[in-house]
């Protein structure tokens, strides 16, 4: 299990513990939203950024830069942008895998934490939490939905920018389970390397938090009947991440990748929380899927506060999930909303 090795504490008041994913400083607008973060006090508290910074490794470091600057401490997994080799000239690695450890290897340099932390405030009393961050990567074998049976609808490896934009090593096929297993299985190098054991993980703090960039049940993104691109839900997650969180049995686990605010606890009693800033555009146009917490104000979204016994943030009201929480999930239903119906065609007897 964590050692002391793993406590991390924090001088003269409680840690709180924020979340945010999808970032993508690459855009000024998203920038400038981080930059106005040091209009708080964020000196005494944790951040677990749950990937999507940029492809752009400059732009990555200012980034986790001024995140340092305005947090005490912050936790990092990457996203899918972080291992995109192909687009920016500052990238300088051979592959993608290459350029994931020395995204690590950057996150080493300046202090952010990349591996199982104990965060504990030091003051009489304050709780401390235990923050898992997981390596993962997407997979089309996690949709186990069926498809929306109709015309013109690309599959993902003709949308998602992965497909193109990442390199992998030779026998590593995209198109396979083969890099989500490959990235899961560095988990396990590390939790070796640091002593961690996840069956053991609530013997040092009974509050525990796991963090990725993609997701680990499909529950998690609406379905694929209420997307504008259906076959979203064939590059969004990893069922090695799944039984992986499952082993651990978190209290809260934090993910991205989606772009959809979500509050939700499911069947296994884990509560979900996806908080992305997102891209500038879909702040403008869809607010309203996006709003959760602070987040619509201009703040990173609050999970968890050590103070006295320590506890966790009340539930979040966010679109999708409050829609869950009160209609069970009907993947197969042949009920279609005009947002999708006026964008693709209906083969004779599919969905109308």
């Amino acid at each position: 299990m964590p050692g002391a090795s793993l406590s991390v504490a924090f001088p003269h008041r409680p840690l709180r513990l924020f979340a945010l994913s999808d970032v993508h400083t690459d855009f000024p607008d998203n920038q400038a939203w981080l930059e106005a973060l040091s209009q708080n006090d964020f000196r005494g508290d944790a951040l677990v950024l749950a990937g999507d910074v940029s492809d752009d490794s400059a732009i990555l470091e200012a980034t986790l830069r001024g995140l340092k600057a305005r947090f005490a401490h912050v936790l990092f997994v990457p996203g899918n942008h972080e291992l995109w080799v192909t687009r920016k000239a500052s990238t300088k690695a051979r592959d993608s895998l290459v350029k994931l450890h020395d995204v690590l290897a950057l996150c080493a340099r300046l202090g952010v934490h990349t591996e199982p932390t104990l965060l504990a405030g030091d003051t009489p009393g304050a709780t401390p939490v235990l923050v898992v961050p997981l390596l993962s990567w997407h997979h089309a074998s996690f949709d186990t939905e069926p498809d929306i049976d109709w015309l013109d609808i690309p599959p993902a490896s003709k949308v998602m920018t992965d497909y193109v934009a990442c390199s992998w090593p030779a026998g590593v096929d995209d198109r396979s389970d083969d890099v989500a297993r490959l990235l899961d299985s560095l988990n396990d190098e590390t939790w070796e390397r640091k002593g961690f054991h996840p069956d053991a993980a609530r013997e040092c703090t009974p509050h525990v938090v796991t963090a990725s960039h993609f997701q680990p049940r499909i529950e998690l993104c609406p379905e694929k009947r209420f997307l504008f691109f259906p076959n979203l839900t064939k590059a969004i997650g990893s069922t090695f991440l799944g039984q992986r969180v499952q082993r651990i049995r978190p209290d809260v686990h934090i993910y991205g990748h989606t772009h959809f605010a979500y509050d939700l606890t499911l069947d296994d009693g884990i509560r979900y929380i996806q908080a992305a800033l997102a891209y500038p555009h879909e702040r403008k146009s869809r607010m309203s899927t996006l709003s959760i917490g602070d987040l619509k104000h201009g703040g990173p979204v609050l999970i968890y506060d050590s103070a006295g016994p320590g506890a966790f943030a009340d539930r979040y009201e966010c679109r999708w999930s409050d829609y869950y929480a009160s209609h069970q999930r009907q993947p197969e239903s042949r009920e279609v909303p005009e947002w999708v119906s006026k964008r693709y065609k209906a083969k004779e007897g599919a969905l109308s």
